[in-house]
């Protein structure tokens, strides 16, 4: 599994497991569940973000949520 994408939200997202080690695979679960395996998620800063499971590569990535 790789962490992947827009380098700011890979930041953001790293920032904010810092603070809350079960959030990572609280998002990791949600994108599992979801139908298109996307786990929208909050930076510290208060921008939108998607966590995007990649099922053939279990790959993560993270990426601005489309306007």
């Amino acid at each position: 599994m790789r962490l992947t994408g827009d380098p700011e939200g890979v930041t953001a997202l790293k920032a904010l497991v810092e603070e809350h080690r079960e959030y990572l695979k609280f998002l990791i679960t949600e994108a599992q569940s979801n139908t298109d395996h996307v786990a929208p998620f909050k930076g510290g800063d208060g921008a939108h973000w998607e966590l995007k499971l990649h099922l053939d590569s279990g790959d993560l990535e993270v990426r601005r949520p489309p306007s």
